[in-house]
């Protein structure tokens, strides 16, 4: 007998047995087919679906902790990692070591960096031409503000006085040191000229950093550059490490208080 006789035999033989799809789990359609006898799933022909599952994926901490709370499930999990960016991940399906989930039902939370902070991360430690700063002061106006040892400064007055600026010979000066004053430790130090009360020493930029969290003021400093015939300018994001360090607390501190008794809560990743 030719060998695809016996095939064709052997699996009219099986399909005899009345028994397919063959249940191995009660929850769960799949189905041994004769053709090499392979398991399939069958649960795409079926009106449902044999179990819930997904990802949820939000930018919005307020829809993440919504959907939590909708689903009302217990044995939830949240694994919160801030490192590069703020983000948390909550599988509703993990279950534990006698009872192990699938852990394929998922909520997804990023923290979007708010426009102003990514233009901060951008211009730290860049160097600016006096037209380039005064552009990205303009652009920010709404979230920046000059500061000097006497206080703030109005914005035009403080844009006025960046544009006066003239360097006569090769020096570089930290803004926000001034023992002799500013203008007269720019003066006498730098060699500028131009250099006149309202001249910045510092910025300061009200920001959430990421949205969803708190509005903070986030110190800029201001170094004059004077290596050059034209000043250059640059700016440091002051305390930019425990600043992050700030906001990741206060992430994790958000989401445990805002389900607290839904979720259980750990720092870091998990791969299933």
């Amino acid at each position: 007998m030719e060998n695809n006789s016996v095939e064709q035999i052997k699996n009219l033989a099986i399909a005899a047995q009345g028994t397919m799809p063959i249940q191995v789990d009660g929850d769960a359609s799949i189905a041994i087919v004769p053709e090499g006898f392979k398991v399939i799933s069958t649960e795409k022909f079926n009106q449902l679906r044999d179990r819930f599952r997904g990802v949820y994926a939000t930018l919005s901490i307020q829809s993440f902790v919504e959907y939590i709370t909708n689903r009302n499930l217990k044995g939830v999990k949240a694994f919160v990692s801030t490192t590069n960016g703020l983000r948390a991940e909550s599988i509703f399906n993990l279950g534990d070591e006698g009872e192990a989930g699938h852990a394929d039902d998922l909520a997804n939370l990023t923290l979007e960096k708010k426009p102003e902070f990514k233009a901060l991360e951008r211009a730290d430690g860049q160097r600016f031409d006096q037209q380039d700063l005064i552009d990205w002061l303009d652009d920010w106006a709404d979230f920046v503000s000059a500061h000097n040892s006497v206080g703030l400064i109005p914005h035009d007055k403080a844009i006025r006085a960046l544009r006066k600026v003239k360097i006569n010979r090769g020096h570089e000066v930290d803004s926000s040191v001034h023992d002799l004053g500013y203008k007269a430790s720019v003066t006498e130090q730098v060699g500028a000229t131009g250099v006149d009360e309202n001249l910045p020493e510092y910025f300061i930029m009200k920001t959430e950093s990421y949205k969803g969290l708190e509005v903070a003021d986030l110190k800029i400093s201001l170094r004059i550059s004077t290596k050059d015939t034209s000043p250059t300018f640059v700016l440091r994001f002051v305390g930019k490490d425990a600043h992050e360090q700030q906001r990741a607390e206060e992430f994790i501190e958000l989401l445990e208080n805002q389900l607290a008794g839904n979720v259980d809560f750990y720092q870091g990743t998990f791969t299933a």
